[in-house]
């Protein structure tokens, strides 16, 4: 968290570098290599279309981009390590909606 300018994506990145140099292959258990980094801002979008929502005429579930990103990374057949980067403007509502989903899904 932060002021606009003041690093943060670069911070961000500047770990997942030093994290490929501390582990460059697995080793013991570890997953080690370069990351897979996913970069979302998420108040670009509305809350339906970040997390998702159900149609309610037809009872369809429309997937949102997170799903479909979690589920397109959880499909790499690899052990590499894999972040999805939130990197926006901090907001109450997207934190909230977070916070649910992860507590449904745990």
């Amino acid at each position: 968290m932060g002021p606009p300018t003041c690093g943060k994506t670069t911070a961000s990145l500047a770990l997942a570098e030093a994290r490929k140099i501390k582990f460059p292959t697995p080793t013991d258990g570890e997953r080690g290599g370069p990351v897979k980094i996913v970069d979302v801002n998420p108040k670009v979008m509305d809350t339906q279309d970040l997390y998702g929502y159900i149609n309610l005429a037809t009872r369809d579930w429309k997937d949102g981009l997170l799903s479909t990103i979690m589920r397109d990374l959880g499909q790499i057949d690899d052990e590499q390590p894999k972040w999805i980067l939130l990197d926006g403007d901090l907001d109450a509502n997207w934190i909230e909606s977070m916070n649910s989903v992860m507590d449904d899904n745990r």
